[in-house]
């Protein structure tokens, strides 16, 4: 406590210091302290003996004591049975609580420690590996890695909560091996994220985050909080770019109601689960259902992990999936009478794009990262989940004992696998996992083989769904990295899917998952519901999809008993439109679509739809939160494209200047002295923000005078509210008035501006280090004239926020000041 931390600042932070030092020392474990003085409080921690601060300082309000209250709770953690709301898990686990802050320092830390170890390494790779499927290009970021290892120990200790289950030991809580011992298999299980054990104050981080997720009360939790919490995690820039958005709780509701006419009967497969929502929702009705039959609390349990399944090729998104499946089960039913249960949600390629077609059916292949071999199972081994798992724990077993080969051989044929080809296929797996055993590179192909392996036993004839439901990837081809593109080409053509032409760009990976969701999935006469995009029900890029038969033209035109392949077919029933009526909802107009399996003839989509409208409360409502808001309407799909078509001064607007990284445009003056400025030449440093990313963040300001003709307004996403301009920002941008052009820092010096040549200098050698891009940095910040096009000195612009909570737009009237790409901007007259 201090009178007036403006002036004792310093005081406080050294007797933190030695506070913290000596408690540490004392107690053997880890403290924050508070500075104060009643108007801010400024958190610290220890790190490497040196105080640093965690997070933005604190300020109280007089008129809203709570949220000092609620602040204090995050650090303290006084406060038991925390009810599970989406916002309080946002505010005390989310990206801008403490517990992530100071957790997500400890992570870069013990990453330093480990990372370069060959089975950390190799885990990393694995998981980077599958993101790419996901995404569709590699994803390999630093921050992603840390935090969704953050989001795994919070979803593991969400999981044990569940359960009631003490959290005593970090390994316990990771292995899943208290899950174990009470009879729950599937729920957590060792996977990519068990890195942080390997270094010394790993298990310490994992029981330190536990502890705070217990304070939640989670017994009767409604919500799929895991979902939410993911959201607030990943930079929602970053989310945009990875096109992660889950379906919100009530459209997914309504989905599975319409979908899932008799829960006790039907089977029920989402094969792109994300966080679990359409899981949750399928579960739920089947537990109500059981209710209303009068099934013991045992039989309902075994029919629901028996009926209700998911598959999605996110390794985290799998594991939130399984505990939103142990929330949506219930912890009362779970402390009930029951058999021994495993939770049916599996890390899996659905698309099956790791198999191969081999002799009468398919085997399975895992790529090794950094060039190693490829792991091949064969068909007779992944279509049974039993056999696959003794297979690959035998194997595992003698690999680790460096058994010969011949040993395995003989177990094998004990087992009933005879076949040459399948044993020769064997063998060398055997061999290839022996090496990585011999390369301290064997710990984590247990837990990948058993989970990408499941696809294939889920499309075999007697595993497959009445109904399959779910929200697809809707990713581009143009976003899709080379090999992957090639895929998606000759797939859709071979079902028809592929336009081509000018449309190739805008193909959509969505339809063809559609089609072999249908494929490899769905029970004959069994029904699909998709979320698609709003284009599929009228856009030409998906004319083949609409068909409601998937084959090439080519086998089309074909005798049937000539095709090579049957076809698909598929009856549509009225789709679901949700355009920019429904607000807010995705960042692209969606629908949904329903279908019957009617192989191998089909039915066209009808002509109407049933449009939503509707401003709701909150994107992630739950149904009855939605319901009063939401109107609906039976429309023509030609009314609703003509409506796609958009504003009619959409080609008038375009997007403003990308002023990234920050640091080298957004600036702030520095007083010299009582005096002030030089006002030619102000000395200027870089203005930081908190949102800054790495590896920026982590750099020294930049420093130094200034030619004034240089310093401009800078309006930015936050600048703009409703109807009104808010303060801009102070930037340096590089234009050469005389000449027109943006100045480098060799043009700049020759054009007589030393000073900002050696601004440009600095910046331009940490681009060259630093930057994702091959462009240079004039490149950058005047990307498709995007700079330039601002420049003339437009005296009226009418500008708009490109994302955000609400629409926001306002009048600016300096033709001088410029607009970041966060704003979109058009010059009028009046």
């Amino acid at each position: 406590m201090k009178r007036d931390l403006r002036r004792e600042q310093g005081d406080a932070e050294e007797e933190l210091t030695r506070y913290l030092t000596q408690r540490e020392a004392e107690t053997g474990r880890r403290f924050v302290g508070i500075a104060t003085d009643g108007a801010r409080f400024l958190v610290y921690q220890l790190r490497d003996g040196d105080l640093e601060p965690v997070g933005s300082p604190f300020s109280p309000l007089a008129d809203a004591p709570r949220r000092l209250l609620a602040w204090l709770d995050q650090i303290v953690a006084v406060r038991e049975e925390l009810e599970p709301t989406p916002a309080r898990v946002r505010a005390e686990l989310g990206r801008g609580s403490l517990s992530y802050l100071r957790a997500r320092q400890a992570l870069g830390d013990l990453w330093t420690e480990v990372g370069a170890q060959p089975d950390t390494h190799l885990k990393r790779e694995l998981w980077a590996d599958l993101l790419r499927r996901v995404y569709g290009s590699r994803i390999d970021q630093d921050e992603l890695w840390f935090q969704h290892s953050y989001l795994v120990i919070v979803s593991k200790a969400m999981a044990m909560r569940v359960l009631d289950i003490a959290i005593t030991d970090a390994a316990d809580l990771l292995s899943g091996r208290s899950f174990a011992d009470v009879g729950i298999n599937g729920a957590v299980e060792s996977d990519f994220f068990d890195w942080v054990l390997d270094a010394a104050n790993g298990p310490d981080l994992v029981i330190r985050i536990a502890h705070q997720v217990a304070r939640f009360r989670l017994i009767a939790v409604e919500h799929d909080i895991l979902k939410v919490l993911y959201e607030s995690l990943i930079d929602p820039e970053e989310r945009h770019e990875l096109g992660e958005f889950y379906t919100p709780d009530w459209l997914a509701d309504l989905i599975a109601e319409a979908s899932v006419e008799r829960p006790l009967e039907q089977r029920v497969l989402d094969p792109a689960c994300g966080s679990g929502t359409f899981l949750f929702f399928a579960v739920r009705r089947l537990l109500a259902a059981a209710d209303d039959a009068g099934l013991t609390n045992k039989g309902a349990l075994d029919l629901a992990t028996e009926k209700v399944l998911g598959i999605d090729i996110h390794p985290v998104a799998v594991l939130i999936a399984r505990v939103t499946y142990l929330l949506a089960l219930g912890t009362e039913r779970l402390r009930q009478e029951r058999s021994q249960l495993t939770i049916p949600v599996y890390l899996g390629d659905s698309l099956q794009w790791n198999t191969q077609a081999f002799m009468a059916g398919r085997e399975v292949l895992i790529a090794v990262p950094d060039g190693g071999p490829t792991l091949v199972f064969p068909l007779v081994v992944t279509r049974d989940p039993s056999k696959f798992d003794r297979v690959i724990e035998e194997m595992l077993s003698l690999s680790e004992r460096n058994s010969d080969p011949e040993v395995l051989a003989a177990w094998l044929r004990r087992e009933g696998i005879t076949d040459r080809l399948d044993l020769e296929a064997l063998d060398r797996t055997y061999r290839d996992l022996r090496q990585l055993q011999a390369e301290d590179r064997n710990h984590i192909w247990g837990y990948v083989a058993r989970n990408l392996t499941r696809p294939i036993w889920l499309s075999t004839t007697e595993q497959r769904a009445d109904v399959v439901i779910g929200n697809p990837p809707w990713l581009a081809y143009r976003f899709i990295s080379g090999d992957l593109q090639v895929r998606l080409h000759e797939q859709s053509w071979e079902r028809g899917l592929w336009a081509g032409g000018k449309l190739a760009t805008h193909q959509d990976l969505s339809a063809l998952f559609f089609v072999r969701a249908v494929e490899l999935y769905l029970s004959p006469g069994g029904r699909i519901a998709f979320v698609m995009p709003l284009a599929a029900l009228s856009r030409q890029q998906f004319a083949g999809f609409r068909t409601g038969v998937y084959q090439s033209d080519i086998e089309r035109r074909m005798p049937a008993r000539r095709r090579p392949t049957p076809a698909v077919g598929v009856a549509f029933a009225q789709p679901w439109a949700l355009d920019e009526r429904v607000f807010p909802l995705f960042p692209v107009p969606a629908s949904v679509v329903f279908a019957t399996d009617t192989t191998p003839v089909g039915a066209p989509l009808p002509a109407s739809a049933r449009a939503f409208a509707g401003i709701l409360p909150r994107r992630d409502a739950s149904r009855a939160e939605a319901m009063p808001h939401l109107a609906f309407s039976e429309e023509e799909i030609a009314t609703l494209d003509a409506k796609a078509d958009g504003s009619p001064y959409r080609e008038q607007f375009r997007q403003g200047t990308t002023v990234v990284p920050q640091m080298f445009w957004v600036v702030e003056r520095v007083r010299r002295g009582p005096l002030g400025d030089n006002p030619s030449t102000p000395l200027l440093e870089s203005r930081r923000n908190p949102l800054e990313k790495r590896p920026w963040r982590d750099l020294a300001s930049l420093h130094g005078p200034m030619e004034a003709d240089f310093l401009v307004s800078l309006y930015m996403g936050r600048s703009l509210a409703p109807y009104r301009l808010l303060d801009p920002y102070l930037a340096l941008i590089p234009w050469d008035k005389q000449e027109g052009r943006v100045l480098t820092a060799a043009s700049a010096g020759l054009a007589g501006y030393p000073r900002l040549s050696a601004w440009l200098g600095e910046a331009e050698q940490l681009w060259r280090r630093h930057g994702r891009s091959a462009m240079a940095l004039a490149e950058r910040i005047d990307y498709h004239d995007a700079l330039t096009a601002q420049m003339s000195g437009h005296p009226l612009r009418v500008i708009y926020a490109a994302s955000g909570t609400l629409p926001a737009a306002g009048i600016l009237r300096d033709p001088a000041a410029v607009v970041e790409s966060k704003l979109y901007w058009a010059a009028v007259e009046s």
